[in-house]
């Protein structure tokens, strides 16, 4: 049994790929941690609702925490929960991170400030080269939210393979979209006890994004 660990979990594919590359390296994902918004029915990043991320950590086979958050409280609450896992023996996290300096530090700084021992396995790594391996193992995910300064709708739904990530990178489209061009979400991997069972739903468009609504099949 490896060095327990927490992961920072939006359910797209560069967190996956994060516990995917931390597990190689012998650490145990014993929780997954999720901000979602206020009202507890979606995630606070990529508005994805709360039930599909539970359904997701129950085909992982790994526990989920949800915090309830405001922006304005999301350091506090974020802050909060970590201390809250180090009660539960858990010292160690994480993160998706690949180059985001300012992401960095403030993982960084948190991580200080609650005595939490931050991961980035990604960290530094080629771009393009961590979408291949994300392909390469087997990860299965789609588009499910586009910046409308880079992408247009008719991306949504579309499956992330070689094809795309080729697509955008001569688009001059950063296929990690570190920059936040895009969000993924993961249906089925070599971390899947059984794949995630969905259905797509209606595009809505809000605040510069347009979002394909996804909606897990046993509610």
């Amino acid at each position: 049994m490896g060095q327990q660990a927490f992961a920072s979990f939006s359910g797209g594919k560069d967190c996956h790929f994060s516990i995917f590359e931390a597990k190689k390296k012998g650490f145990e994902i014993k929780y997954l941690l999720n901000m979602i918004e206020e009202d507890g029915q979606f995630s606070r990043s990529h508005h994805l609702p709360a039930s599909l991320l539970r359904e997701q950590a129950n085909c992982l086979g790994i526990d989920i925490i949800q915090k309830r958050t405001t922006w304005d409280n999301y350091e506090n609450n974020f802050k909060q929960t970590l201390l809250d896992l180090k009660q539960k023996n858990i010292f160690t996290g994480v993160f998706g991170d690949v180059d985001l300096e300012e992401h960095r530090v403030w993982i960084e700084r948190i991580s200080k400030e609650t005595g939490i021992h931050p991961v980035l396995p990604l960290w530094g790594r080629d771009h393009p080269q961590i979408a291949r391996e994300i392909i390469k193992s087997g990860f299965v995910a789609y588009l499910i939210v586009v910046n409308d300064k880079f992408l247009p709708p008719e991306y949504l739904g579309k499956k992330f393979d070689q094809k795309l990530v080729d697509r955008l990178i001569s688009q001059g489209i950063d296929p990690l979209a570190e920059e936040g061009e895009f969000h993924t979400l993961v249906t089925d991997g070599p971390l899947y006890t059984k794949p995630l069972q969905f259905t797509w739903r209606k595009i809505i468009a809000r605040d510069g994004y347009h979002f394909l609504q996804v909606q897990s099949k046993k509610e």
